[in-house]
């Protein structure tokens, strides 16, 4: 990864997150997740985010990614997960594209659902301050955000 950073710990203009952004494809497989978590955990650092933030990311992008690999990859580990990264110095946009196609299934509210499935669309919505969903006939699309700001810049010691 080619970033620059200035002498006060934050990203310039330079930095390929804030230029060209960044991304990191992988074969459609589980065993894949521990190599994106470790990747956005160095994103979150260069951004100077915070140990809670860099985890909330990191389990909003394990749901959409676990979800493109469960269902978002007809000919699975054949289909490719592509996640991007791209930060504005206010906030780290990530997108997870998937092959295939969604299928919008939300739990109820006070749902007795005994297998936990179907929680990952909620659990994002409540880590990221923005998410959406697009669907496309040649795959899906996963945006989340996180607003980093200059007051998260000043955060870490």
């Amino acid at each position: 990864m080619d970033y620059r950073v200035n002498e006060n710990g934050q990203k310039c203009a330079s930095c390929v997150l804030c230029t060209t952004g960044q991304y990191l494809e992988v074969k459609s497989e589980s065993a894949n997740l521990a190599r994106i978590r470790e990747h956005i955990k160095q994103i979150g650092n260069h951004c100077n985010l915070d140990e809670k933030q860099i985890f909330d990311i990191q389990v909003a992008v394990g749901e959409a990614t676990a979800n493109a690999v469960e269902h978002g990859s007809p000919r699975g580990s054949d289909n490719c997960v592509r996640i991007g990264f791209q930060c504005d110095c206010d906030a780290l946009t990530i997108t997870v594209r998937d092959e295939g196609k969604f299928r919008r299934r939300m739990p109820a509210p006070n749902s007795e659902n005994e297998n936990f499935r179907g929680r990952g669309i909620p659990l994002m919505l409540a880590l990221m301050d923005k998410v959406t969903i697009d669907e496309a006939k040649d795959g899906t699309c996963v945006v989340l955000v996180k607003k980093i700001g200059n007051g998260n810049h000043d955060k870490r010691a």
